[in-house]
């Protein structure tokens, strides 16, 4: 989550200070204020969130709905202050981190009321799906024309995106092209890389309830470096095609080198909504870079599939625990191997670098290769 100090006016002076690196895009469109109705992938956050030295934002990812109301959906630590905001809570666009001044509580700028989150468990031994929260859309925003307007865009409609498909990929699958549009680097693109990641999170001090971790299951990796950063926190990754893109997951953490999103199919279900989109065919036959998403698909090798990661996955599961207590460990997951094509590995995820985790670290576990990723520490956005 990108984060400011009070008294320092610049983003650059915030980036020094924090513990990620994160890109200012103090003139850029995903953090200025959007007229009403919003595009969402901008920024935005809980107007409650800051503290005596830092105030912080993410980005307003997606539009969501129930079978009564629609809701802007983001993570818990954007929108819910990481379990500590309230029912009813200003949900802001931009955020406190790109108000004018600097951390700035304008209650004009609010577009939705804080609902309900999915809680974040820190406790040792226990795991968590999803980084997940909703607010309920207001109605009563000025547009450019001075009538009252719905705060957010209600066909949903994402900066840089547009509308998404409703249906979603239930199944992310290695090398799927994605992008996504967030409040710091925009749209960027990348690719699965890993599936079934196991990893811990940690959550700066600066904002929400302290520096803690938590260990997250069943997670969805992406590269390369740069697809993501702090501030993109909440934003929506979808396919990478050029119309009604379906869904794959909601961004949540990262480091300097990969990306962690929750599959979108766990967000929706414990939040009980589902996506506002269209009901059209999703996807045209080419992706922004002029592959075809089906192409870029039936590209995969045939080892990469089903059976093979199921395998693999029970390998990962009944090993991962004594993994992750290696010094140096941040996460384990499903990926391919980088020597022979379409081989299914276990991925380990390391703080340091390879080269000093090899001694620690079993070159295969009951037959299946082990890589090694140095992703450095991971942390919410």
């Amino acid at each position: 989550m990108k984060k400011a100090n009070y008294k320092k006016i610049f983003s650059v002076i915030l980036t020094m200070l924090s513990l990620i690196i994160v890109q200012s895009a103090w003139s850029d469109e995903h953090t200025a204020e959007q007229t009403r109705p919003i595009q969402l992938g901008t920024s935005g956050g809980n107007v409650n969130d800051s503290s005596r030295a830092f105030c912080c934002g993410g980005t307003l990812g997606a539009l969501v709905q129930d079978a009564n109301k629609k809701y802007i959906l983001s993570n818990n630590h954007v929108l819910a202050k990481t379990n500590q905001g309230i029912s009813g809570d200003d949900i802001i666009q931009p955020g406190l981190i790109d108000q004018n001044p600097v951390c700035s509580k304008d209650y004009s700028n609010g577009v939705a009321d804080l609902t309900s989150f999915v809680s974040i468990s820190f406790m040792k031994g226990t795991t968590n799906t999803v980084d997940a929260a909703i607010a309920e859309v207001r109605s009563n925003c000025i547009g450019s024309l001075g009538y009252t307007v719905n705060c957010v865009d209600p066909l949903g409609s994402i900066l840089d995106i547009g509308q998404v498909s409703n249906s979603t990929v239930t199944t992310p699958t290695f090398n799927m092209p994605v992008k996504k549009s967030g409040r710091t680097t925009g749209q960027t693109t990348g690719t699965i890389t890993a599936t079934n990641v196991t990893v811990d999170i940690r959550y700066n001090k600066q904002c929400g309830i302290g520096s803690q971790k938590a260990r997250f299951i069943n997670q969805i990796m992406i590269g390369p470096a740069g697809f993501s950063a702090g501030g993109d926190s909440g934003s929506l990754i979808v396919e990478n095609c050029s119309q009604y893109p379906r869904v794959v997951g909601l961004l949540f953490a990262g480091s300097s080198t990969s990306t962690l999103a929750n599959p979108i199919s766990d967000v929706l279900s414990l939040l009980g909504v589902s996506m506002v989109g269209s009901s059209l065919t999703p996807c045209s036959s080419s992706t922004s870079t002029g592959v075809s998403l089906m192409t870029a698909q039936s590209q995969l090798p045939p080892q990469a599939n089903h059976r093979a990661v199921e395998a693999v996955s029970k390998v990962k599961e009944r090993h991962e625990e004594a993994i992750l207590r290696i010094e140096g460990v941040v996460g384990i997951g499903i990926g391919l191997s980088d020597t022979e094509p379409g081989q299914v590995v276990i991925e380990v995820y390391t703080k340091r670098p390879v080269h000093e985790m090899k001694h620690l670290i079993p070159e295969a576990l009951e037959g299946i290769p082990v890589k090694i990723v140095e992703t450095g520490e991971i942390v919410a956005y």
